[in-house]
């Protein structure tokens, strides 16, 4: 009976009224609040577990790498004033010693030190790194600032730019545009029908890219725009065979070197 008594008198409760529990030798209870199960515990408590071993590992040298002296013979003399339920509490209640808590204070203590240590050695590391960071935005702005400066390179216009820019040359003009999907004989004879139809006074060509149909007016009524894709030698026979049609019927047939596109 006597030692049941001194086992309950050793018994250890911390914690508060949401979330404690309590250790006797031998025992060891965990109360739960309603609003948190075991599963939900068991995950904090390993999140909290790796933290602290992960810190742990970084502290072990200077903790537990003390040469042939015991940690205990660097403490020093345990000299405060402690008042008599303190005194009553390390006698009849707690599982430490006043030796246990001070140890575990100057662990607390110089694990903090540590800590801030490596916290400031983090901070040079960031600022080196930043240096690194600023110096390859400077480069590349500077790299930037070179290439607005040099003049790009004439891209080729693609069908629908050359078109489009064809609009808005002559915007009174129907644009008719002849590929590889037109056969050479209907292109020649589209082109010809449009010259009767319009009683065409003069024709244009713009350095074998396209043609326009004129009128006595002066107005343009129809361009024909040969794509890119049109063989070279194909446009040249139906240019050929639209100059013979104009030399025989009275038409001007003018070549120009240059075209909307270089402009």
């Amino acid at each position: 009976m006597e030692n049941e008594n001194k086992k309950d008198s050793r018994k250890f409760v911390f914690g508060n009224e949401r979330f404690g529990g309590s250790y006797t030798p031998g025992e060891f209870e965990f109360n739960f609040p309603e609003d948190m199960s075991r599963e939900e515990f068991e995950r904090m408590f390993t999140r909290r577990m790796n933290s602290l071993h992960r810190r742990g590992n970084e502290f072990a040298d200077e903790f537990f790498d003390m040469g042939p002296k015991s940690k205990k013979t660097k403490l020093k003399t345990l000299s405060i004033r402690v008042k008599p339920h303190t005194k009553d509490f390390y006698k009849n209640h707690s599982i430490l010693s006043p030796r246990d808590v001070l140890e575990m204070y100057e662990n607390f203590n110089n694990g903090s030190e540590a800590f801030i240590n490596s916290l400031i050695e983090d901070e040079k590391n960031l600022e080196v790194e930043l240096k690194d960071v600023q110096e390859k935005l400077h480069n590349a702005r500077l790299f930037r600032e070179k290439l607005s400066e040099i003049e790009p390179e004439n891209d080729v216009l693609t069908d629908e730019d050359k078109v489009l820019q064809l609009k808005r040359v002559y915007k009174d003009s129907e644009v008719k545009v002849i590929g590889n999907e037109i056969a050479l004989g209907k292109a020649k004879g589209d082109i010809i029908r449009d010259i009767q139809i319009y009683n065409t006074l003069i024709i244009r060509v713009f350095n074998n890219e396209f043609l326009t149909i004129g009128v006595y007016t002066n107005a343009q009524p129809v361009v024909y725009y040969f794509k890119n894709e049109y063989s070279k030698d194909d446009v040249e026979e139906i240019l050929h065979h639209v100059e013979e049609y104009c030399n025989d019927n009275d038409i001007e047939f003018n070549v120009h070197e240059r075209s909307c596109f270089e402009e």
